[in-house]
Parts: C-alpha cells; structure tokens; sequence
C-alpha cells in the first residue's frame, strides 16, 4: 500500500471525482457583474483618451502662463505617453495573434 506523501485523503478523493467536461471558467465574485474583452478594452482606450486631453490641457494651461511647474506638463505628457505606448503594444500583439490564427489550417 503506497502512502500518500501529502496525507490528503479529500485531495484524492477529489480529484477522483472531477469530470474535466464539467469544468469552467470562474465565475466573477458575487456582486461583479461580467465584463467582456471589448468593455475592457473600451475602458483602455477611454484612459489612453482622458490621459492624453489631460495632457494637452496642461501643455495649453502651461503656455498660457496658468502654470509655472514645467514639471507637471512634462509628468503628464509622460503618462499619456507611456498609456499610448502600452495600447500600441497591446493592439500590436492582437493584430499578430488575428494573424496566427488566419494562418491555421481548419
């Protein structure tokens, strides 16, 4: 008789029981409502958006005298900058798997 090295008994009795055509993705904690790739995705592009307009107003608040702290432009400017290049980046590694899967053979 082999023993079992962690002692689990209801770990083994467990898996014995799991039928792998009856699992599924978790379900979202109680109270979340589900939210599709697209919705995050909008959400994404919204926030790359808003950074940027943020962005631009303070470059305009900036030249107008409304603020002296070029440092605040320059701090905004780079988060635009640093979102836009995350979504590029994104978008670019959906492109190349759209791609990847036009490629297979059915």
């Amino acid at each position: 008789m082999t023993q079992d090295p962690l002692n689990l008994p209801e770990l083994r009795a467990a898996r014995a029981q799991q039928d792998p055509r009856m699992l599924r993705a978790a379900a979202p904690p109680a109270g979340q409502p589900e939210t599709s790739f697209g919705d995050v995705l909008k959400e994404s592009i919204g926030e790359v958006q808003r950074l940027q307009d943020e962005a631009d107003t303070t470059i305009r608040q900036l030249v107008a005298g409304e603020i002296k702290d070029v440092t605040d432009a320059m701090v905004a400017v780079q988060k635009a900058d640093v979102a836009f290049q995350t979504m590029m980046v994104v978008r670019n590694k959906m492109v190349q798997a759209y791609e990847e899967v036009m490629r297979m053979q059915v």
